[in-house]
């Protein structure tokens, strides 16, 4: 049955499905397929599937946020999907970490609304053993500097700045100095995604770019700063570079 809104039905995507958020990224990872072919675009939702190294692979964009997210990952799972990798952008929460870097997250903080809807706020998030573990092992292989924690996931874009001071007060806090603190990067679709494959029995992960240099501390003085989203050259290398992780992650999947 055709999907009502990604506009696609069975046999026209893979079981291994690349969700980023922005429809472009969705064209960036279609020129790695082999044979790429357009299934269908409606709203922020665009398709393409193709072949990886003779694996076939969806690449659906999810829109900004968890609801639309969580949109695309149930109607993917009705036809066919059974292993979603997000491959997003990110804001860091750590000092040492920089623009141009990425970050594997194995659990996401759910400090937004729609996972709530699925179930109590205080079952985890978190990343499926075997698609995390292959995600780490395709960045060692490819030696891209990368970071692993816990991401925050959240809801609004323009939050308010007492959100960055609560998290920045447990960052700055002189009891947590010889802690190694867990939080890494900050965005908006992590936790549907390692949470609603989970309960439908199916596999997820992901992995980010991070495209702010802000650190916390740094952003309690200039809140304005974190959403400045200019792509500089560092950034579109990056962004290459988790793609390239992702896939090769999907193929060490596929061999397993």
């Amino acid at each position: 049955m055709l999907q009502p809104h990604i506009k696609c039905k069975k046999g026209d995507v893979g079981r291994y499905a690349l969700i980023p958020g922005d429809p472009s990224r969705v064209k960036i990872i279609a020129s790695y397929f082999k044979n790429p072919k357009k299934i269908a675009s409606n709203r922020e939702f665009l398709t393409i599937t193709g072949e990886y190294k003779g694996i076939l692979i969806t690449a659906t964009s999810t829109g900004i946020g968890c609801p639309s997210t969580a949109i695309v990952i149930e109607e993917l799972a009705n036809i066919g999907v059974d292993t979603f990798i997000r491959v997003g952008t990110c804001g860091a929460l750590q000092k040492n970490i920089h623009a141009g870097d990425l970050i594997i997250p194995f659990a996401a903080i759910r400090a937004e609304g729609t996972t709530k809807e699925y179930i109590a706020e205080t079952f985890p998030a978190v990343a499926t053993p075997e698609v995390y573990q292959a995600l780490i092992q395709s960045a060692k292989k490819q030696k891209v500097r990368y970071f692993s924690g816990i991401n925050r996931t959240h809801d609004a874009f323009y939050e308010h700045i007492n959100n960055f001071i609560k998290w920045g007060d447990i960052y700055e806090d002189n009891r947590m100095k010889n802690w190694n603190y867990p939080l890494v990067s900050s965005e908006m679709e992590c936790s549907v995604v390692l949470l609603l494959p989970m309960l439908r029995g199916l596999r997820s992960g992901c992995i980010l770019s991070v495209n702010t240099l802000e650190t916390l501390k740094d952003i309690t003085k200039n809140p304005n700063a974190i959403y400045t989203l200019e792509e500089s050259s560092e950034m579109k290398s990056s962004i290459d570079a988790e793609i390239k992780v992702a896939l090769e992650a999907i193929i060490l999947l596929a061999r397993s």
